[in-house]
């Protein structure tokens, strides 16, 4: 009776024991306004998870505050027919009413330079974006995307744990921008995330990794640092008449 009652224990201790837990994602979060990896050299841990990326990923050097120029598409064989298409891009055209409060889709915003809230529960963890007011929902509770989900910005995502990384499956993203000089992704776009925490929770280091077939050959990457900080996300709160003052501007 003594061995059941400890081998019962020992069982209860393994259960409980915090190395089998998830780790806690919670909090504020921010990315860098320094240049990030792969303009500049990763640090160790961060290393570690771009090392998890597929070997033919190609990693893009747009992350946080720097962007392409038009024509620079960091080195992705996109599609001739769009890049002809995006020389006559206008970036303007994001500002008029009709577009100035118009969100892109989670595969840009993420990475831009906009903090975020996390709210991790055990079947639902949701990620709420100041950038555009975006409010994303992980389903961690599922295991394939239904195939009648309306496509959205946020798409429908589900989340599962590799050890102590969440790993994050979205599709049904709306088309929208890829490359902030008029190379969108297409409705067919597939996201692959993977978050780690630092072991001293103070980084949350996320990768993306995604393909789009009707817009670039194979897969690319994108490599975000966020750094933990006091604080809330607050409201957006994108007023169209921004773009009516810069239509306004440009006629005079």
């Amino acid at each position: 009776m003594k061995t059941i009652i400890t081998a019962a224990l020992c069982a209860l201790a393994v259960l409980a024991s915090p190395a089998l837990a998830a780790p806690d994602l919670s909090g504020y979060w921010m990315i860098s306004f320094s240049p990030v990896p792969p303009n500049r050299a990763a640090t160790p841990f961060e290393q570690g998870l771009i090392d998890e990326l597929r070997p033919d990923a190609l990693l893009l050097a747009d992350s946080g505050l720097a962007e392409f120029k038009p024509g620079d598409y960091g080195g992705l064989d996109i599609r001739p027919d769009l890049v002809d298409a995006a020389k006559d891009y206008d970036p303007e055209v994001q500002r008029s009413v009709a577009t100035t409060c118009r969100p892109p889709s989670i595969l840009y915003s993420m990475q831009g330079p906009f903090p975020m809230e996390i709210f991790q529960g055990r079947d639902l963890i949701v990620i709420k974006m100041e950038y555009f007011d975006l409010t994303r929902v992980i389903f961690m509770n599922e295991t394939e995307h239904p195939a009648d989900w309306p496509a959205s910005f946020t798409g429908h995502s589900i989340g599962r744990w590799e050890g102590d990384d969440l790993v994050v499956d979205t599709v049904a993203l709306q088309p929208s921008t890829l490359f902030n000089n008029g190379i969108d992704h297409s409705g067919k776009l597939h996201l692959i995330e993977r978050f780690r925490l630092s072991p001293d929770g103070r980084t949350l280091a996320v990768t993306q990794e995604f393909e789009d077939p009707e817009v670039f050959k194979g897969w690319a990457a994108r490599f975000m640092p966020l750094e933990r900080m006091d604080g809330h996300v607050f409201p957006y709160d994108c007023d169209p008449s921004y773009g009516l003052a810069v239509e306004n501007r440009e006629q005079k």
